[in-house]
């Protein structure tokens, strides 16, 4: 599928001259934590309605291998004033959070929607002795995604959300185990996420 890109970028990109340069952004959210806005510049930017605070990072290349693994791809911050190493030790390195990547053009930053984004898991951490953090991202994996994407269980109701848009339920009941007989001593069989009429196995779709 080809990239799809604003008109304000092909212009940028077909011009000869620019007073502008593509930013790259990087959002670091920890569970439970204030999440982190950093951008590769020289100065502090105000994009999305959110302050991006400048600081000095590198991304590396994907890298591959024939394990089936997953592709993972390296990040480097020049942590030198400390804000990100007490989050780290506080946090086991990181492991498990995001790790968002985006890229903006400085004349349009009025332009909510990047260019390119690009959203990792945070595998590994390594701090060495200049202040330097390596953060290892990993890469979509395909083997995390369902497929066939969906499948229609006889006696199993598919609405996640107890009590959601969904669900419907408005009663005074709190716990659901997402079965027809459930829903039926709830009296909200009409709002039954499953499918009886089908067989034991379900339908993959």
């Amino acid at each position: 599928m080809p990239l799809s890109v604003s008109t304000d970028a092909i212009l940028e990109k077909n011009k000869i001259s620019s007073s502008g340069v593509w930013l790259l952004l990087l959002e670091i959210a920890y569970p439970g934590e204030t999440t982190l806005y950093l951008v590769y510049n020289n100065a502090n930017i105000t994009w999305n309605s959110i302050t991006w605070t400048a600081f000095d990072f590198t991304l590396g290349d994907v890298t591959e291998s024939k394990d089936s693994s997953v592709p993972t791809v390296s990040l480097s911050v020049n942590d030198i004033t400390r804000t990100l190493t007490p989050i780290i030790d506080d946090y086991a390195g990181g492991v498990g959070a995001t790790a968002t990547l985006r890229i903006v053009h400085s004349d349009h930053l009025d332009n909510i929607t990047p260019e390119l984004e690009e959203e990792f898991e945070i595998i590994n951490t390594n701090i060495d002795s200049m202040n330097t953090i390596t953060f290892s991202l990993g890469t979509e994996n395909l083997l995390n995604y369902r497929y066939p994407q969906q499948r229609y269980l006889k006696n199993h109701c598919r609405y996640k959300t107890f009590k959601g848009t969904e669900c419907g339920y408005a009663g005074a009941e709190t716990e659901c185990n997402r079965t027809f007989t459930r829903c039926k001593e709830l009296e909200n069989q009409t709002r039954f996420g499953g499918f009886p009429g089908v067989g034991m196995l379900g339908v993959f779709k």
